[in-house]
């Protein structure tokens, strides 16, 4: 077996953190060579998270629009429902007589005239 030798790690952690400090770590590690891959990874991470928060946004949208048309279909058959019921003749008449309307239906049918 071999022996560990301490002296050297001390020093490549010594070389560590001194070019970190400096800020040449990335250009000792020779990352300036895949700096095109890195940046398009970048703009495709970008573009996913933009599309993602879009997706988000749209479904949202969808949401707030379903639980809109699902109370405008309420809405909409219980003024459907109202009309309807006001469409019959004895609930006119009675319309009519709390108005103090002198409008009633015809006694006898209407005359032909030539």
């Amino acid at each position: 077996m071999k022996r560990i030798q301490w002296k050297a790690i001390g020093k490549a952690i010594g070389a560590f953190f001194i070019s970190l400090g400096r800020g040449d770590l990335l250009l000792r590690m020779r990352v300036d060579k895949a700096l095109p891959y890195i940046l398009y990874a970048f703009l495709l991470g970008c573009i996913s998270i933009w599309m993602s928060y879009r997706t988000e946004q749209t479904m949202l949208k969808v949401e707030k629009n379903n639980e809109r048309l699902r109370t405008l279909k309420i809405h909409n058959a219980q003024m459907t429902y109202e009309l309807v019921g006001l469409d019959r003749l004895s609930t006119v008449e009675s319309m009519l007589k709390e108005m103090e309307s002198e409008v009633a239906a015809p006694q006898k049918p209407a005359d032909i005239l030539k």
